[in-house]
Formats: C-alpha cells, structure tokens, sequence
C-alpha cells in the first residue's frame, strides 16, 4: 500500500519534516489552505552560537495577512535575502560542508520569486538537487479509486513545538556549536547538509 502525505509547504523545512516527505510515495501540499503566522511556511531555524537563530521571510500584508498560502506574495522593500544569506554564512562559515555550497547558495538568494509558496518550492527542490535524493511524487490531489495510507502532518512541525519528544525520534550527528549550546535537535535541513554533506544525509535517510 502506498503512503501519501498531507503536509504544507516549509521554507528549508526542519529535518523530520523531510524526513517525512523522503518516506512518502506521494506529497500533497496543502497551498489552498489560509496561511498561518508562527509557523515554518515563512520560517527556519538553524543553531547559532549562543541558541537557536530564527530566520523569517517579510510578507506583503504583514504576518497576519488573511489569504490563501497560494496567493501569500513575499515583501521584498526589506534586504531580507542579504540578511538570511549572511546569517547562515555567520553560522556555517566553519561547518565542514558550507563552502561546497556557498556559491550556488549565494545565487540562489538573489532570485526574487514573488509568491512564498514557489520560493518554498524552490528551495526545497535545491536541497534535493544537492543531496542528490530521488523527490516523492508531489500530488494536486489524492486518486480516491487507489488504496492508500494517509499520513496528515499539517502544522505538525511548529516553531514552537518541533523539538518536542513526540515529533522525533531525533537522529543526532555533530553540529557546529554543539559544544557551546549542546545538540539542537530537528534544525532546519541546511544544518544537516552543511554539517554532514549529500553522504551523511544519505546514510541518515537510509537509516530510517
């Protein structure tokens, strides 16, 4: 029986929310959905050397803008892609793997895509491209004549709740700061590339 998932769009989304769509022979992503505020739709979290860094995505309308996830179109009057970018290359500049990818990361922060849910797209199809991992089918709707097991994970993973025991279990590996803050489970998925490589997450996938 095949596994399909129900699930939102993330910006760089937290590794057991990958995790989930890896395992999954389908994904329907829920973009027809209100947009909610505190969630991963318009942010990441990376571990920093004195805690966890949040990296938010400025929306037309403000945080609390009343539409459709489809139609959330990204406010670019700010520097926003500077500033992420040059956050994640403070917090990486030592990791071992940061440099392979800085340049292509680089440009892909300069890319101004209108519509969050397509920038979210976007960068999710750049981790795959670098992990070299085979993407899920992503589904625009579910064949009610074709059997399946439907896993809802809609707002499952929060800002405020994804490292909570009941979102894990937690694969720990060695991050950059684990000395100074201890290890920061369930990171944004950047952290296990910049840390491990396209191997490491490769083992770590193959490993669930």
């Amino acid at each position: 029986m095949k596994i399909f998932l129900s699930t939102e769009l993330h910006y760089f989304p937290c590794i057991n929310w990958f995790m989930d769509v890896i395992a999954a022979d389908g994904v329907l992503f829920n973009n027809d959905r209100l947009f909610k505020r505190s969630t991963f739709r318009n942010r990441m979290v990376v571990p920093g050397s004195n805690g966890i860094v949040s990296l938010s995505i400025p929306l037309e309308g403000g945080r609390s803008v009343k539409l459709p996830f489809h139609k959330i179109n990204i406010d670019y009057s700010s520097t926003w892609q500077r500033d992420h970018f040059r956050s994640l290359e403070s917090v990486y500049g030592n990791a071992p793997f940061f440099f392979q990818y800085r340049d292509e990361l680089s440009k892909l922060y300069q890319h101004q895509i209108k519509l969050l849910v397509d920038w979210n797209l976007c960068c999710l199809n750049w981790i795959f491209s670098k992990t070299k991992l085979a993407a899920p089918n992503f589904l625009s709707s579910f064949d009610p004549g074709e059997a399946y097991l439907l896993q809802e994970r809609n707002d499952f993973y929060l800002p405020s709740n994804h490292k909570n025991t009941e979102k894990g279990p937690f694969e720990k590996y060695p991050q950059i700061f684990e000395d100074k803050i201890g290890f920061q489970p369930n990171m944004s998925v950047l952290d296990l590339l910049f840390n491990l490589g396209p191997k490491g997450i490769n083992h770590l996938v193959n490993s669930k």
